[in-house]
């Protein structure tokens, strides 16, 4: 190398790309990463909203099922204690029944006894 080469070097800017075309890819690189980091933060924040709109939502059906459920608990709890009422009535008129039956035959006996 000759002198004037190496004062030439060593007096000029330093440069990474000299080339314009690469610098505009570089550039251009840039844009479309730059793009991309802001397409895939945006979507991420549209999503974090849609995930906390879908929770209070779900929050809301939850409390209404809940509501739901211990409305009808209260009234399975009453028709089961109307059921126990009605099966002990039933039973006590079944009851009275036979009683009566009973009755029945013993005056029906008793007035055959009698006409002979």
């Amino acid at each position: 190398m000759s002198t004037a080469t190496t004062h030439r070097l060593a007096s000029a800017q330093l440069e990474l790309v000299s080339d314009a075309r690469t610098r505009a890819r570089l550039r251009a690189t840039l844009v479309i990463v730059l793009l991309g980091l802001s397409a895939f933060v945006a979507a991420r924040v549209i999503t974090g909203d849609e995930i906390a709109s879908s929770r209070n939502r779900l929050q809301q059906e939850n409390a209404e099922l809940r509501s739901s459920v211990a409305r009808l608990t209260a009234e399975l709890e009453l028709e089961r204690a109307t059921r126990a009422a009605l099966d002990r009535q039933v039973t006590e008129l079944n009851q009275r029944s036979t009683d009566l039956e009973r009755q029945l035959a013993f005056v029906q006996a008793q007035k055959g006894a009698n006409r002979r």
